[in-house]
């Protein structure tokens, strides 16, 4: 016996508009997590590891690098895909 919600189908419209919001929600927490790794880094990262001038350029990139991270991790919410491609090296 399961206690699971039958999933009902949805309109056309109705999936393009939530696709549109999962991107929306992804590419939203992508920027955050970046934003928050650099602040991290610019604002918390010891002064005896580096110079305070490279300790900003740094914290940007690790900021960029981890929003590329989250997104690329993310890439089939950003770019869904059709329902009948089976991604390549998928067993069925």
């Amino acid at each position: 016996m399961t206690t699971d919600i039958p999933q009902t189908p949805l309109s056309p419209e109705e999936l393009l508009q939530r696709r549109k919001t999962v991107r929306t929600r992804v590419l939203l927490r992508g920027v955050l997590l970046g934003a928050l790794i650099a602040a991290w880094w610019i604002f918390f990262a010891p002064d005896s590891l580096m110079e305070p001038e490279l300790k900003k350029i740094l914290g940007i990139v690790a900021g960029l690098v981890a929003t590329g991270s989250y997104l690329f991790n993310l890439r089939d919410a950003l770019f869904l895909r059709s329902a009948t491609v089976p991604k390549p090296g998928a067993t069925e």
